[in-house]
């Protein structure tokens, strides 16, 4: 009994230390995931020479969903793109942005459906690569973030492990010369992720969605619009580019989202339908148009802020 209480003691105290190496290893990898992009984004945002700016913040539909330079010219406002990635959860990407808003600036939030269902605004797995490239923001997360990505930590740590020592034992046999649509560097100057915008569409699958309205999540956007307005900001909803097979799938879904976000005295911008687009505008994924679905939706939507 003794020998096999030690070596539980053992075998605890190894995972634990497997998992702290794993959660602070550097990333040695020669090409960062778009994740790293918040760096960058954040330079953007800090910039005090612009006034009066129009900020996008969502998940991937926003990254991958909008040419800012056509938006820019049309409006004749400077655009800074903030989106990544749906699965950091509507809290944090709009917690993170919340430090660089100032007066006389308009946030165009695009969440993805899903944020709005069970807790998924609260986030998944994928914010622990945010907190890996922004270790800062940790000080972001409330007690029902942790509670809902720590589930995540043990394997996300081990794939760390894993990571790191694969990339000492591939040095030197990374291939710079294919483009990384999901890099670091696949954004431009205004933050668009523009490097799928002339490749050809790879298969994809349609979405269902499933899980109940989360009453926390809507009033979270509310709450955001209230502090906003106080700023001398202000916020506007406009709904996510998503493929027409997906849109069909989920109809009774996105009208319950519409119809509460508007009791909620949300400020929404259009309508669900009129960001919704034939399959054959969207490069790898339902919520991710290609770069004619971009230009169409960047009009659509200088239109809407005009």
């Amino acid at each position: 009994m003794k020998a096999f209480i030690i070596n539980c003691i053992v075998f605890l105290f190894s995972c634990i230390g497997v998992l702290s190496i794993g959660l602070l290893l550097p990333n040695n990898s020669p090409a960062r995931s778009i994740d790293y992009s918040i760096l960058a984004k954040h330079e953007l945002l800090a910039d005090q020479h612009q006034k009066n700016r129009i900020i996008l913040t969502g998940g991937s539909n926003v990254v991958f969903g909008f040419d800012s330079q056509i938006i820019s010219s049309q409006v004749q406002k400077p655009v800074i793109n903030h989106g990544i990635h749906a699965g950091y959860g509507m809290k944090y990407i709009l917690d993170d942005l919340k430090a660089f808003v100032r007066k006389g600036d308009t946030v165009v939030l695009s969440p993805e459906y899903y944020h709005f269902l069970n807790k998924n605004y609260l986030g998944r797995e994928p914010l622990l690569f945010s907190l890996t490239a922004k270790p800062s923001n940790i000080k972001l997360l409330s007690i029902g973030q942790c509670i809902e990505v720590a589930p995540y930590v043990p394997k996300f740590a081990f794939q760390r492990v894993k990571s790191f020592a694969y990339n000492i034992l591939k040095a030197g046999s990374f291939d710079s010369s294919t483009p990384n649509v999901y890099g670091e560097f696949a954004i431009n100057k205004y933050g668009d992720n523009h490097t799928h915008w002339d490749m050809e569409n790879e298969e994809f699958h349609s979405y269902v969605f499933s899980g109940a309205l989360n009453d926390n999540a809507f009033q979270y956007v509310l709450d955001f619009q209230n502090e906003m307005e106080k700023r001398g900001a202000r916020l506007i909803v406009v709904y996510p580019s998503l493929c027409e097979s997906s849109f069909e799938k989920n109809e009774n879904y996105i009208k319950d989202i519409d119809t509460k976000l508007r009791e909620y005295g949300v400020n929404v911008l259009g309508h669900p339908e009129d960001f919704s687009y034939s399959d054959d505008l969207f490069f790898d994924s339902p919520y991710h148009l290609n770069g004619t679905g971009v230009i169409q939706r960047s009009k659509k939507l200088s239109t809407f802020l005009e």
